[in-house]
């Protein structure tokens, strides 16, 4: 009898087991989508990167945004990745777009659309999109161990599964490494100083500054009338800046001896309501006129640029373009950031930032032709170093250089950005532009210092930004009895708060708010504060708090 060649029989095994595992993983099903980052860890690692050619249809929920082609973001991105992403803007009401898109099942392969935004929930779920879970444990499974897990478990749905992915992500922490709020009140700049740099957060000073404003500056720069005071639009829920921007302004906290108030629906806060007073009396001495009332982001923004406007309760990076474009065609006409409505304390404002939802998330459809490539394209924006370069700084060399081993954006670059945003759009479309993909540590870590007028806004922001996460993704579920509550109140609001601002008495206010809050009471508002309040305890809970 021949002796056993032991190694000769191990390496026998051993390739036989290998086989078998290769075998199994040509025929395996689908791993289940629960499976832990844990469990998956020591999976199949995915295939070589593939840059084949191939476009992705990816849809934008928003009407302003400007998807130009031919830009260096669009060429890394099919550089790196090999796909020709392909945007779809609606054009006009976007909800009514997406409904449509959504009914007739023409979703295209990428959706983004705010986090807040009433089709999430419909969204989120196997009927309409494709979980991260069942994408990454198919395909990548080493995409669990660069994704940021605060984030995936805040989206994780009651199913288990986690459908989309955000953009802008904050956690407390980029507050404290530097992180400012958009919120900003602005004044122009010249029309400010000669009226004596007023205090205006009072709402006694804030009227007579505007009272003061229009007398001395009757006209704007293009020989149209000044006007006193602007926010943001009015739509069919009310007005974000006369609900959110106003209470953080005024410092008001989101609850109150442990009872939850929503910054929309008639917050009943004292200082909040004596803030919408001034507003109406404003109105009344003539210093809100009917264009604030009707006017959408394109209108107000092509009067930001004009210098239409004396204040304005704004978001500044939202208007970056007739800002820039206004300080560079008028620096002394242009705007600056000051302090605004206070409470009765004159308190700092906290002014909100994203919280761990971000701001707008994306989802893979049902209808995406090629998911594998869709994932792929996903996690080289999100969480490759490669990626967040290419889309945030550029091409090294061409739009930012390496300076004492960090990247630094070319002041050229920059500059066109502040002052030439649609040929730094045409161009370059860097920095922050493709900012589904935008992450918040980066941004800080990389943003160059801003120019004027920017850098006065950011450091009038310094210390004044808050952390109000806990209470995002609390909107019940789709045709719920709360989802039907909450639709009822905001139409309502929506209705009333220009009522409130045009009452012609504080009486008349009075008679407009009692109404208000017993038609909250005939629809069970306190049904849907129930709702929300457990909704902000799981939160919390994610959280730690």
């Amino acid at each position: 009898m021949k002796k056993l060649n032991f190694s000769r029989i191990i390496s026998l095994l051993t390739a036989l087991t290998l086989m078998v595992a290769m075998l199994a993983a040509c025929t395996q099903k689908p791993v289940d989508t629960n499976t832990s980052s844990a469990a998956v860890s020591s999976a199949e690692k995915p295939a070589e990167k593939d840059l084949s050619p191939i476009t992705i249809e990816w849809y934008i929920n928003e009407s302003w945004f400007d998807a130009p082609s031919g830009n260096l973001a669009l060429e890394m991105i099919k550089e790196q990745t090999g796909v020709d992403v392909k945007f779809i803007v609606p054009v006009g009401d976007a909800a009514e777009k997406l409904n449509t898109m959504i009914a007739t099942n023409v979703l295209p392969d990428l959706v983004t659309l705010g986090w807040y935004d009433a089709k999430v929930p419909d969204l989120s779920t196997p009927e309409y999109a494709y979980s991260y879970n069942e994408l990454i444990d198919k395909y990548d499974p080493t995409f669990y161990d660069v994704i940021d897990k605060n984030v995936f478990n805040w989206y994780k749905q009651d199913d288990g599964k986690t459908y989309g992915y955000p953009c802008n992500s904050v956690a407390p922490a980029d507050i404290d490494a530097g992180l400012t709020s958009n919120r900003t009140f602005l004044v122009r700049k010249d029309i400010y100083t000669a009226i004596g740099s007023p205090d205006m957060r009072t709402p006694e000073g804030f009227t007579k500054a505007l009272e003061d404003a229009k007398k001395a500056f009757p006209k704007a720069l293009n020989g149209q009338p000044l006007i006193p005071f602007g926010t943001n639009p009015f739509t069919v829920t009310g007005n974000n800046g006369l609900e959110d921007v106003l209470l953080e302004f005024l410092s008001v906290p989101r609850e109150i001896n442990g009872e939850f108030f929503p910054t929309n629906c008639g917050n009943p806060s004292p200082e909040y309501i004596r803030w919408l007073k001034a507003f109406r009396l404003m109105n009344e001495k003539g210093l809100i006129p009917t264009d604030v009332f009707v006017d959408e982001r394109a209108q107000i923004e092509e009067k930001v640029q004009q210098g239409r406007y004396f204040a304005m309760l704004y978001q500044a990076q939202d208007a970056m373009n007739p800002l820039g474009l206004l300080y560079k065609n008028n620096p002394d006409s242009s705007y600056i950031a000051v302090d605004g409505p206070s409470n009765t304390n004159l308190d700092a404002h906290k002014l909100g930032v994203p919280g761990y939802s971000g701001w707008e998330i994306t989802l893979v459809t049902k209808n995406c032709k090629a998911p594998e490539r869709a994932l792929a394209l996903l996690k080289w924006g999100h969480t490759t170093e490669e990626g967040q370069k290419a889309l945030f700084l550029g091409k090294e060399g061409v739009t930012y250089d390496v300076v004492d081993s960090k990247p630094v954006i070319k002041d050229e670059v920059a500059k066109m950005k502040n002052e030439d945003m649609g040929g730094f759009k045409n161009k370059y479309n860097t920095y922050n532009e493709i900012w589904m993909f935008a992450k918040t540590s980066n941004l800080i870590a990389w943003e160059p210092k801003p120019l004027m007028p920017f850098a006065q806004y950011k450091e009038w922001g310094v210390g004044k930004a808050a952390f109000y996460g806990e209470y995002d993704n609390i909107a019940p579920p789709a045709e719920t009895d709360e989802d039907i509550i909450s639709k009822k109140v905001l139409a309502k609001w929506a209705e009333i708060l220009p009522k409130l601002i045009k009452a012609k008495s504080d009486a008349e206010f009075d008679k407009i708010w009692a109404d208000y809050e017993a038609y909250k009471t005939s629809n069970d508002f306190d049904k849907l504060l129930s709702y929300s309040r457990q909704k902000i305890a799981a939160n919390k809970a994610k959280l730690g708090q």
